[in-house]
């Protein structure tokens, strides 16, 4: 575990020397500073504007900054051949990603700090700290960000970067998407079909489950029953495509 904990400070200090890292930053401090500007709003709907945004800003640039940096980790590695440099050395294939999925771990952990702070900040300005609703909000996405890494981590030990991507965005869509996918489903009398809904209704990660944000906005209380039961759902689905990733850069060529 020590080795993968070497690579993975080596990763977060490689994925702070990125440029583009610090443009999603920017551009995530923006978007939330602007939404300060819907004053014409009662001072009711323009709390609910700025939690809305900024909820929704946080989440759509971390999942940016998962994939981007989760396809370049690993296959940065390889590209510039260094990969062969840390194999060669007493770390595994299984140190060197376990190490990068930590590494990311720390990167996205940074990043959800920097703008989560930024957007509590905006809410004391606007003399309305932030509520404990908050915080399982917050809470819910970072788990949801670590997951978008994992999988986009994985699929990069047996695909091209430009396949990784488009599937990595596709899976943020109908992660979104897929409860309201259920319930069409649900509505069909053709048992295969049925069937079928509920294979891809398991096996494609609901990332809906992690949005309690609309529900928090508008002042409804969100149990803590089912923030455990999400995160137990988020680290069961993390370990297991972990063991995917393994299974899968243990038989790769490099």
């Amino acid at each position: 575990m020590k080795k993968a904990w070497i690579v993975a400070v080596n990763t977060f200090k490689e994925s702070l020397r990125k440029r583009t890292l610090y443009i999603l930053l920017v551009f995530a401090f923006i978007v939330i500073g602007a939404s300060k500007f819907f004053s014409f709003l009662t001072a009711e709907e323009e709390l609910k504007m700025i939690k809305d945004v900024s909820f929704s800003t946080i989440e759509f640039f971390g999942a940016l900054i998962a994939i981007f940096g989760a396809i370049g980790a690993l296959s940065g590695e390889i590209e510039k051949r260094t990969i062969y440099t840390l194999l060669t050395k007493p770390v595994t294939r299984g140190n060197l990603f376990i190490g990068k999925f930590l590494g990311m771990c720390l990167i996205l952990l940074l990043n959800f700090v920097l703008i989560s702070l930024f957007f509590i900040g905006l809410l004391i300005f606007k003399k309305s700290p932030p509520d404990i609703e908050t915080f399982k909000t917050l809470l819910l996405i970072y788990v949801e960000l670590v997951l978008i890494s994992t999988i986009t981590l994985t699929v990069t030990t047996f695909a091209t970067d430009a396949f990784n991507i488009i599937l990595s965005f596709f899976l943020y869509i109908v992660g979104h998407l897929i409860s309201y996918g259920k319930q069409l489903t649900e509505r069909v009398e053709n048992t295969i079909l049925k069937g079928i809904g509920q294979i891809i209704y398991t096996v494609v990660p609901n990332y809906e489950n992690f949005a309690i944000r609309d529900k928090v906005v508008i002042g409804v209380s969100v149990s803590w029953n089912y923030v455990f039961k999400t995160l137990i759902y988020g680290v069961l689905y993390i370990a297991i495509v972990i063991l995917i990733g393994l299974y899968f850069f243990q038989k790769r060529e490099v």
